[in-house]
């Protein structure tokens, strides 16, 4: 059955007669957070004491930490470094599907390259891997989506690390998607997991042996972290144990907080983070964040770049990758993106005729060995009769 729109318009127009009303409350909270922003700029230490307070009431408690930048500081585009290496991977992967004829998972990454000097020409690569037997099946049974996205997470790391042996000039590293790893909790307790993390995690620190400036690039963030470290800041000493838990500025993001704020080119602060997870990113591991303007006067553009300790102390690298992100974007003109991501994607999706190709590769090798094959589901079967144009599920 199709949507009902009549039923459905009702609802529209409801939700209309609210709006007003909704984003004249939403303005006066903006403004309320942008006045605590400009009132705790300076309270870097006071702030970090609080937030190590309140992460001691509520251990899962998520927010930004300050670093060594007042809150409300900006910073203009540096130049371009003259000489630097962009690399970029980007991954897809074909999960297992228990309607399909033979089950079967492809992790596909791809990359793409380019240089300062004009003489290189940008070079693009990509390493696919179809998981064997032993390894399509864990100890819980069928390899689970989220944990195909970890290796995926990991092998695009790896990618990058091997890529960056090969340069002759100092590089900077980009994937798409934040640092931090979210996972569901279920996934996290897996032995699997642990394995992989640990293995992210060692990746990580070899790339920051190379002297790679890596970094995850978020494209219209929808983050708070900002946010609520200063309804954190809101808190009265005694209420800290209400922390992330009462919400006095809820429906801010950290992208409305500096829209107004940060020019074209520029930068925000550079924050820690505080969360359950980022505290098993230690040392040079230990993430940050910074939100950047890669738009134009009349309309800016507010993305989040999440960056390890060992770029973020050190405007050697810091400089350089914000030159480089700003460049990259404006390459793509109205609609800014990392010109390089944005290949890397190119190269390392896979298409649907593409893997019906590898299914039928698969098929075929298994007929030859003698080995009986499975039939597709029969719901399978009737969703890809001619005429259903129904969404999926």
């Amino acid at each position: 059955m199709p949507i009902d729109f009549q039923d459905i318009h009702q609802q529209v127009r409801r939700w209309g007669e609210q709006a007003p009303a909704h984003e004249q409350q939403l303005r006066r909270t903006r403004e309320q957070a942008s006045h605590q922003l400009d009132a705790m700029a300076d309270q870097l230490e006071a702030l970090r004491a609080r937030v190590e307070r309140a992460a001691a009431h509520n251990p899962g408690l998520r927010c930004a930490v300050p670093a060594d930048e007042p809150l409300n500081e900006r910073f203009a585009l540096p130049g371009l470094p003259d000489q630097v290496a962009v690399l970029a991977a980007d991954g897809s992967q074909i999960n297992p599907d228990r309607h399909a004829a033979v089950e079967f998972c492809v992790i596909n990454v791809g990359s793409f390259e380019m240089r300062s000097d004009p003489a290189f020409a940008p070079r693009e690569r990509i390493r696919s891997q179809l998981l064997d037997n032993v390894e399509l099946y864990t100890a819980n049974g069928l390899i689970t989506e989220e944990i195909v996205a970890l290796r995926r997470d990991l092998e695009e790391r790896r990618f990058l690390a091997t890529l960056a042996k090969e340069a002759d000039a100092p590089v900077i590293g980009l994937t798409d998607g934040p640092l931090e790893l979210f996972r569901e909790r279920e996934s996290r307790e897996t032995v699997e997991f642990r394995v992989l993390f640990q293995l992210y995690l060692e990746i990580l620190g070899e790339l920051a042996g190379l002297g790679v400036s890596t970094a995850g690039y978020v494209d219209k963030p929808r983050g708070d972290l900002v946010v609520r470290l200063l309804e954190l800041s809101l808190l009265k000493e005694g209420e800290l144990n209400k922390a992330g838990k009462e919400r006095p500025l809820a429906g801010v993001t950290d992208a409305d907080l500096f829209r107004e704020r940060l020019e074209p080119g520029q930068r925000s602060a550079v924050f820690a983070i505080q969360s359950s997870s980022a505290q098993h990113f230690q040392g040079e591991l230990s993430l940050h964040f910074f939100y950047l303007n890669v738009g134009r006067p009349e309309h800016p553009w507010i993305t989040r770049t999440e960056i390890p300790a060992w770029v973020a102390h050190d405007p050697a690298r810091l400089d350089p990758l914000q030159a480089v992100l700003v460049s990259q974007c404006r390459m793509l003109g109205t609609r800014p993106y990392p010109y390089v991501l944005h290949r890397a994607h190119e190269v390392a999706v896979v298409s649907l005729a593409e893997k019906d190709q590898l299914e039928q590769m698969i098929i075929a090798e298994m007929y030859r060995r003698g080995i009986p094959v499975g039939e597709k589901s029969y719901k399978q079967s009737h969703k890809e009769l001619a005429g259903r144009t129904r969404y999926p599920r």
